[in-house]
């Protein structure tokens, strides 16, 4: 999320609404706004856009000395492309670079005297259907990060939720991509995308998916419209959440 109101109004929509954790945009992360979210119990991650060969590490370092809980790089179509002459992106294998990335992010992030991971790192750009996406690195991430945070956006696509969803979920569980990353923590459809030839988001669906694993994030909470709000209150007050990410056990 980019901060929309202030960390007192944040606060309070969360505890109202059984939010646990956020994802603050890296540019906005700062010491004492990370220790005010801390004071009132959340735990706080930090994601930005990342492209091969951008300033991404010395951001997520800046991040973790100011606190945060995570670092969630959002890996897209850069990291399975290239551009041509044209400016067009070309699926190309870029394996090997995200594996000497993902490496150097995790060493970056790891006490320099033991080795020991000192800050959780998820990659929030995971593909909801890895098999149209051969060249996208899960694996290469995967080997060194904690978790996956996969898009299951099903709002942008013309079809159920629960279609969507089960789709998704099939293929991260088949033999070529289970086990990519230790851990999938899905990100859920808080936005309307009938704008892109989608659907718009409703309260049954965000709680159908929300039903489906302990963990997980929607994007993005500003998006969400009152009668989602409405349906997260509920479930807060029948003491309902999701848990914030935690790293798999050793």
């Amino acid at each position: 999320m980019h901060l929309c109101g202030t960390p007192e109004q944040i606060i309070l929509k969360c505890g109202q609404s059984g939010i646990s954790w956020l994802a603050i945009h890296m540019d906005s992360v700062t010491t004492e706004l990370v220790k005010t979210f801390h004071d009132a119990g959340l735990y706080v991650g930090a994601w930005k856009y990342c492209v091969p060969g951008d300033d991404f590490i010395d951001h997520a370092i800046l991040c973790a000395r100011s606190g945060c809980d995570a670092i969630l790089p959002d890996c897209e179509i850069e990291w399975e492309a290239v551009k041509n002459s044209e400016g067009l992106l070309v699926p190309t294998d870029r394996r090997a670079e995200a594996a000497a990335f993902a490496k150097s992010l995790r060493d970056a992030l790891s006490d320099p005297s033991t080795g020991t991971p000192t800050v959780f790192i998820g990659n929030c750009g995971a593909w909801q259907f890895p098999d149209s996406h051969p060249f996208y690195p899960d694996h290469s991430f995967g080997a060194e990060w904690d978790a996956g945070l996969v898009e299951r956006y099903w709002t942008m696509l013309n079809a159920p939720a629960a279609q969507s969803l089960q789709k998704s979920e099939s293929q991260w569980g088949n033999a070529l991509n289970a086990g990519a990353y230790k851990r999938i923590i899905p990100i859920g459809s808080a936005f309307d995308g009938r704008g892109q030839g989608g659907s718009n988001v409703t309260a049954e669906d965000v709680e159908m998916f929300l039903n489906r694993q302990e963990t997980c994030a929607l994007w993005s909470w500003q998006h969400l419209p009152a009668e989602v709000w409405a349906m997260l209150a509920r479930r807060a007050a029948a003491q309902v959440s999701t848990l914030p990410p935690s790293a798999p056990p050793a």
